[in-house]
């Protein structure tokens, strides 16, 4: 999974912008005629300086206010984000310490599953959730919800055998058994009873095809 971006990358810029325009307002009112003039006022003026207090202070807030808004954004922005393990849904252990593992998180950076990418069968679009149908250590077809965008999944595992072939599927080629042409385009059998045809789109098919071809 592709993840360069750097921890906490907005809210290091912001406070070194923040720090900066400080710096530039306490050597503005220290050394700049008008400036001392003003801190002389505040001085001899209880009323202008509760108001410079509240005005400082409102900046602190909005300060934090616009970090906390940032951190928030990084955080659904990324697909994995290690926060509860107590809450991760796993199929156990990989055997092999070069096994592929496929982590996801919600909208909050919550990690939510993670599972083994040769046991993954397909990821379905539901609203603003994802359904990811998985076997488990027992060979039990599952599926797992939870709150994430689809092109979020897609554009993480791009160098996986996790494949877009519809706007609401995703799907692992690894696990297409059969792909054939029906009047409404192709299907993908996964060989599993319990689990339907995946519909392949136009938008999708040739990337679909290549894949299915190149495996």
């Amino acid at each position: 999974m592709k993840n360069n971006q750097t921890p906490y990358l907005p809210e290091i810029v912001v406070a070194i912008v923040a720090a900066f325009v400080a710096l530039l307002a306490g050597f503005a009112l220290v050394f700049h005629p008008s400036g001392r003039s003003a801190l002389i006022s505040l001085r001899t003026n209880p009323e202008a300086l509760i108001a410079a207090d509240l005005l400082g202070a409102s900046i602190v807030i909005l300060a934090v206010c616009v970090v906390v808004l940032l951190f928030r954004w990084q955080k659904r922005s990324q697909t994995v984000r290690l926060m509860n393990m107590g809450t991760v849904v796993s199929d156990q252990t990989p055997s092999a310490p070069d096994e592929k593992v496929i982590t996801m998180a919600d909208n909050e950076g919550t990690m939510k599953l993670s599972v083994r990418l040769r046991n993954i069968y397909y990821i379905e679009s539901d609203d603003n959730y994802i359904k990811v149908w998985y076997q488990d250590y027992t060979g039990s077809v599952k599926q797992y919800m939870l709150r994430c965008r689809l092109k979020t999944v897609e554009e993480s595992f791009t160098e996986s055998d996790l494949v877009r072939c519809h706007r609401k599927y995703i799907i692992n080629i690894s696990k297409v058994q059969v792909l054939s042409k029906e009047k409404d385009g192709y299907q993908l059998d996964l060989g599993v009873e319990s689990i339907g045809a995946v519909p392949v789109s136009k938008t999708y098919e040739a990337a679909v095809l290549s894949r299915f071809n190149s495996r």
